[in-house]
């Protein structure tokens, strides 16, 4: 599923590296009839590049409720290491390695693990954090955050089950 692996890159920290794509992620958007990126790759496009950086920290760094750490939102789960290794295990079967600064459980990580899945096992595999998502989507709208459009996809499993 392409469409994972652009959210996952649209869910990094903002960046001039990221700026110089936007032509091609809306291009992709375009043919692939996902015009609800369209407010985030205009944010993207127009808003200067240090302010989309103190909205990105604010929102998933300093407010916990929309932190893109999964395992965070589990406070009292004493698995959670062992949930880790599953993470790196998971991502390890597909030749890929965990970014060194952030761990497994890092949603963009585990975005670009999905992309390589097939449909039915993504469904499967995200089931666990839907009500994670569809918390951080609300919190989101609260703060009218452009990001809100990749949540509230993810929170839905009859929009994701559409997704190419």
């Amino acid at each position: 599923m392409k469409t994972l692996k652009l959210f996952s890159v649209l869910l990094l920290y903002p960046g001039e590296e990221l700026t110089n794509y936007i032509s091609e992620f809306r291009a992709f958007a375009v043919k692939n009839k996902l015009e609800f990126l369209m407010p985030l790759l205009d944010y993207m496009e127009k808003i200067d590049i240090l302010d989309q950086q103190k909205h990105y920290t604010f929102v998933f760094d300093l407010t916990p409720s929309c932190s893109l750490y999964l395992l965070e939102h589990f406070k009292d789960d004493k698995t959670k290491g062992q949930k880790l290794l599953d993470f790196i295990e998971k991502y390890s079967k597909l030749g890929l390695k965990p970014q060194q600064n952030h761990t497994p459980d890092f949603l963009p990580m585990y975005l670009e693990y999905l992309s390589f899945l097939k449909k039915e096992e993504v469904l499967e595999e995200i089931a666990p954090y839907k009500s994670i998502l569809a918390n951080i989507y609300k919190k989101l709208q609260e703060f009218e955050s452009p990001y809100r459009v990749i949540f509230e996809v993810l929170s839905k499993k009859e929009v994701l089950d559409g997704l190419p």
